[in-house]
């Protein structure tokens, strides 16, 4: 057995029995697996599921023995503080959360078609890398442009009906819903999630009173992202802290666990603290900008519009708050930019357009 193959059952609930107990024997209906997670952190993310009477929400960890969670050190791990549901092969010891209880724990070895699992290994062991790889070259270039160009439009439709539902949302409110959009594009796929809910714990109307100050606007946004230790002794970040505490009372705002962030495999100038870092000096800089970009005439104009870079001494030194490193320029560079534009911008303007001939 081995963890791949269990993920495999869970994501698309491939078991013998659709009436799953837990070990303690409350049924559990999963109501949605969540988003299954390659990086560091839960195995998937975002989960819900009904255990016994009780409603749950939040993530979901998956191994062969229900012990490997000791010998993987979770224990000490505040990312899997979260963690629902453990879902394992075999239940061989009792897992208890840091508050004291016992995360409830799903055994699947009398769950499993192992006919199916055997068919797995041998297809893993025997396959290339994408199984009609050798057939590619026979396709007509006609239909992989048009397959390529079909999937291009459905993506963009489904980033569309996101940004539509964030318009719904907040009443039409562009700006908050451009934000949250931007916020999302910012963390790519890694980091998407987090700064996602960075979004929604800090409403734009309240960043919007300290963005004219570029470093109130940095020390609302990585307060709330949970980055602003106060065991840091960094005169910058001091500075920072200390903005960040008259913040909060001012706006009673409350920051997120910076457990949260995933770093794993990622290059320094996407580490989160940088990203937003350029989220709130493009902010300070250019203002509200939803308006503006529904105003702007030229994929030009819109790269003048992201064009920042941390000037500032600390930031050409810091890819994180804690570590100083080599001086390097933090610009939001072309590639990123395009990757703006992709997730956020074109999808903000098609929804926009919709949201709009839908209030006619």
């Amino acid at each position: 057995m081995n963890e791949d193959f269990l993920h495999y059952l869970w994501k698309f609930q491939q078991f013998t029995d659709r009436r799953i107990k837990t070990h303690s024997g409350e049924e559990v209906d999963v109501i949605q697996v969540g988003e299954h997670n390659v990086n560091a952190g839960p195995d998937f993310l975002n989960a819900r599921v009904r255990i016994g009477e009780t409603k749950w929400a939040g993530n979901v960890e998956i191994h062969i023995n229900s012990s490997d969670w000791y010998a993987h050190n979770h224990q000490n791990d505040r990312a899997y503080d979260s963690v629902i549901l453990h879902v394992v092969y075999a239940n061989d010891k009792s897992v208890i959360a840091e508050n004291g209880e016992e995360i409830p724990t799903v055994e699947l070895k009398d769950l499993i078609d192992y006919q199916s699992f055997r068919y797995y290994k041998s297809w893993v062991k025997k396959a290339p890398f994408i199984a009609c790889e050798a057939q590619v070259g026979e396709v007509p270039g006609i239909v992989k442009s048009d397959t390529i160009q079909s999937a291009a439009v459905e993506r963009l439709e489904h980033k569309s009906q996101d940004c539509l539902q964030l318009l719904r949302e907040t009443k039409g409110d562009v700006e908050e819903a451009f934000f949250r959009m931007l916020c999302r594009a910012m963390g790519q796929k890694v980091n998407a999630l987090p700064f996602e809910h960075l979004a929604k714990i800090t409403p734009f109307k309240i960043f919007r009173k300290v963005m004219t100050n570029e470093q109130d606007s940095e020390a609302l946004l990585l307060g709330q992202g949970g980055f602003l230790d106060a065991g840091n002794k960094d005169p910058y970040v001091i500075d920072l802290q200390n903005r960040y505490r008259f913040l909060v009372k001012k706006f009673g705002v409350t920051p997120m666990p910076v457990t949260s962030w995933k770093l794993l495999r990622l290059r320094p100038p996407n580490f989160p603290v940088v990203r937003i870092a350029q989220l709130a000096k493009l902010y300070h800089k250019q203002g509200a900008i939803a308006q503006r970009i529904s105003e702007a005439t030229t994929l030009d104009e819109l790269e003048r519009m992201f064009s920042i870079e941390l000037n500032s001494p600390f930031w050409k030194t810091h890819y994180n708050l804690s570590t100083e490193s080599k001086a390097t320029p933090k610009r939001m560079g072309k590639q990123r930019f395009l990757i703006v534009v992709i997730n956020a911008v074109i999808p903000f303007l098609f929804s926009l357009a919709s949201f709009n001939k839908d209030r006619v």
